[in-house]
Parts: structure tokens; sequence; C-alpha cells
């Protein structure tokens, strides 16, 4: 017998899912403003700063070579008497050139060495916070969804047509609450809910939405083992095939952050490597870097399908491995029966 639950409101979830959003809009606004505060002082460094101070090298050391030359000529010539000038002045102007020429050169020296640092700093920090900001982009809004999806069914459940003991259809309602054998109980939705059918699979499409060829140079990198993928579990018996073309733990892998918390995913092997992307998602989004090393650590399932060869597309949901397409977008072979054309 199944056991009703008294929903009285979905205003605490609602009120809860607007503070999640805020919170994802602050952390992006924070974490972009910080990496772009991290980007400046890297080009000032690599640019405006080590341009400036390699050319006050070379300014100085012209005033300082005709300092010197006045010196000299100073030094030289004699006036009618036969006596040698005082060249004080001369003296000075080359003391204070060659100090202007020392001061530039340890400023050059000081910006080689923040470089340097910088870089270590770089690391750290993005280290820090690759995962935070993994999950800002991708776990906060794949927790949105659910708290969408969760009011929604809620809701319904809630209005939800119960019979009253004259036959007469009445609306049970908040406060009411659901009787263990009126047929409202939330177990009963849940079973006469009828799943929304998967949008078919193009290939084509997904195909267009694969990384362009400077990606794996642009692309931000993840840090280590932060690479995750929630859809199902590909098993030994959907797909065994030889050794093909086997890849390194250091080749690369292009993700986008959707594909990690989506039920369906699309896997391209192409001259860069693997890109992953979601087959659901409603636009091309940017793609990270990571490593065939992590991929397997995060997925050991997937590693007989990294073997495929380049141009293979690989569909992969909640039931596991859905379809494998050669280069001409003709099926291998459907492992299963949930594969789609």
């Amino acid at each position: 017998m199944a056991v009703g639950a008294k929903v009285n409101s979905v205003d605490a979830i609602k009120d809860f899912r607007v503070y999640l959003a805020k919170f994802q809009e602050n952390a992006s606004v924070s974490m972009d403003d910080a990496n772009s505060d991290v980007a400046r002082m890297e080009r000032w460094l690599d640019g405006e700063a080590l341009t400036y101070w390699s050319g006050q090298i070379r300014k100085r050391q012209e005033i300082l070579a005709k300092a010197e030359e006045m010196l000299r000529y100073k030094k030289l010539y004699k006036d009618a008497a036969g006596s040698t000038p005082s060249a004080v002045e001369e003296l000075k102007a080359v003391q204070i050139a060659k100090k202007n020429l020392e001061e530039a050169q340890h400023k050059l020296a000081a910006v080689k060495l923040w470089q340097k640092r910088l870089q270590k700093e770089i690391n750290l920090y993005r280290g820090g916070v690759g995962r935070f900001q993994v999950t800002v982009s991708a776990g906060v809004p794949a927790a949105i969804a659910q708290l969408g999806a969760t009011i929604g069914q809620l809701e319904k459940y809630m209005g939800i047509a119960v019979e009253s003991p004259e036959g007469q259809p009445q609306e049970t309602t908040a406060a009411a609450g659901v009787g263990t054998d009126g047929g409202g109980s939330m177990a009963r939705a849940a079973e006469e809910a009828e799943p929304a059918a998967a949008p078919p699979i193009d290939p084509a499409v997904l195909r267009a939405r694969a990384p362009l060829p400077d990606a794996a140079a642009t692309a931000p990198q993840l840090p280590e083992k932060t690479l995750w993928l929630t859809c199902g579990t590909v098993t030994p018996e959907q797909w065994k095939m030889p050794d093909a073309q086997p890849l390194l733990d250091q080749d690369i892998v292009l993700i986008t952050n959707p594909a990690m918390t989506s039920s369906r995913i699309f896997m391209l092997r192409s001259a860069q490597g693997w890109c992953i992307g979601a087959v659901d998602a409603d636009e091309v989004p940017a793609y990270n870097r990571s490593t065939i090393a992590d991929l397997r650590a995060a997925r050991p399932d997937l590693g007989e399908l990294l073997k495929l060869p380049q141009d293979t597309l690989v569909i992969v949901g909640d039931a596991g491995l859905l379809a494998v397409y050669d280069p001409k977008n003709q099926i291998v072979s459907p492992p299963t029966e949930t594969a789609e054309p």
C-alpha cells in the first residue's frame, strides 16, 4: 500500500532555486573578474613591461655611449695654454648614465623573474579553483534544472484529480494531503507519468559541433582529476572490438561542461584526439582540455571505445552505448535496442 505525502507548498524549493541561480551568476562574475585580472597581469608582464624595459636598456646604452665619448674627447682636448680642461660635468653625465642603465637592467630582470613566478602562481590558482569553476559552470546549472523538474513534478502531484466516494472527481488541495488508498499518492503519480521521448539523434548535426582545429591549443586546461561523466555505463556485452588505434595517456580530450552532467553524450574522434559534448545541448559550448589518462580514470568502461578509428562517432546514454557511426554516418553496430537511427 502506497504511503501518501502531504505537500503544502513548493515555494521554498522555488526560492532556493532562485538563490542558487543568483549564486551561479555572482560566482561566475567573480571567477571571470579573477581570470581577467590574472590574464591582464600576464599580458602586461609578457608585453608592455618586457617591451618597455628592453627598449629603455637600448636607449640608455646609447646615452651612456655618448656620455663616455664626450668624456674621452674632453680629456684629450687641450686649450691654447696646453692644459687639459676640467671634465667634471662629463664625468657626472657618465655616472648618471651608468646608474640609469643599471636601473633598466634591474627592472628587466625583475620582469623576467615575475614572469616565471606568475606562471607558478597561475598554475596553483587554477588547480585550486578548477573544481569550483567546473561546479559553477556545470554542476550548479544541472542542480537548477533538477530543481525545476522536481518543482514541476510536485506541482502536478498537488493537482492530481482523485475520485470522491460519490464518483465525482475532485482536486486534491495542498493542505488536504493525499490518502493512502485514493490513488493520489506521489508514488502512483510517478508510476503513471510517461517519460518524455528523447529527441532523435542526427550524427551530421553532432559532427558540426566538433571543436575548431586550434581548439586544443586555446582551450582552458581542466585541473587533474576533475573530468567526470554521469551518462550510463558501457558494458562489455554492448561493444567488443580488437585493438584499432589506441591512444596514449597524454593524448588530448576536449570536453564541454554540459557533457559532464548530460544523460546523453556524443564522442567524436578527430585528428586532435577525442572530443565529447552533450547530445541535447541547445548550442555549442566552449571546450575544455583534458587527457586520455583522466578520461580513463573517470570512466574505465569507455576504454575499448577509445580505440575506435578517426572520424568515428559514438553515442552513450542512460542505458550505456546507444550507437556507433562510421565516418559516413552509417551505424556500425546498434549494440542494444536503445540504439537510435
